[in-house]
């Protein structure tokens, strides 16, 4: 009798160790996983000269050249930044030149032949992810993203974790992070227009430290997965004195 209490307590036992356990385990997973993207975002940030340095970078003057090979031309690439969602970037091409303006939440573009006007969709959105792409450390800084792994991949021989972003204003983007040092290899921009979903990307490259942080002096801009352009950067100038008035359409320059 006593053999058959304990056999019945033993089984008992282990049935509610199996009710217990899976959900258990699967809240151990959750934690575990969310920790363990908290540590790699950590180590990006730092490997970007830590918080400090990058919530203190609050405008950029960038220049360089820029070969366009849709264009079959080669210019010259200026861009203005400034946090707040501003941004003014203007190209000189051989045979053309282009000058685009973000303002928040309006949109500008003119070229040497074309009124600057204001724009909507595709060319909009393009601004908006250049944009989103100069200012993602701060972003991550402040946690404006949801983020969840999307697995493994590689980009130019560098092996990397692949991370899936989204914010509560809608923004989906993937960021390509490199195992080994923790540098932002390539990042890609989703919007959809006419039920259409689109895609721009850039790969970044020639990595050098300006001012404590680290830059990509090398920019190789998608679309759909067609390589459109390729930027080298001559130097990044950390927060200069740039005019409000600079994003607005109005200010116009000689294009």
């Amino acid at each position: 009798m006593n053999h058959m209490r304990t056999r019945i307590s033993f089984l008992m036992l282990l049935c509610l160790c199996f009710a217990i356990k899976p959900g258990v385990l699967f809240a151990e997973e959750v934690i575990t996983e969310a920790q363990r993207i908290a540590a790699i975002i950590e180590n990006v940030i730092n490997a970007y000269g830590g918080r400090e340095i990058v919530e203190g970078i609050q405008s950029m003057h960038v220049k360089g050249k820029v070969e366009a090979f849709m264009l079959r031309d080669y210019g010259t690439y200026e861009v203005y930044f400034k946090r707040g969602k501003r941004l003014r970037v203007e190209t000189k091409y051989e045979h053309s030149s282009e000058v685009r303006i973000l303002n928040g939440e309006r949109g500008y573009r003119g070229t040497n032949v074309l009124p600057i006007e204001k724009v909507f969709g595709a060319r909009y959105f393009a601004m908006v992810y250049q944009y989103k792409h100069m200012d993602i450390l701060h972003d991550l800084v402040k946690r404006t993203y949801q983020i969840q792994t999307m697995g493994k991949a590689s980009v130019g021989g560098s092996n990397v974790e692949v991370f899936h972003l989204n914010d509560k204003n809608g923004a989906i983007m993937d960021i390509y992070i490199d195992e080994q040092n923790y540098y932002i290899l390539k990042v890609i921009g989703y919007f959809k227009e006419r039920d259409k979903q689109i895609d721009l990307s850039a790969e970044f490259s020639d990595f050098k430290k300006v001012n404590g942080s680290i830059f990509p002096f090398r920019i190789t801009n998608y679309a759909g997965g067609l390589k459109i352009a390729q930027t080298v950067i001559d130097n990044y100038l950390l927060n200069p004195d740039i005019a409000d008035s600079l994003f607005e359409p109005t200010f116009i320059r000689s294009l």
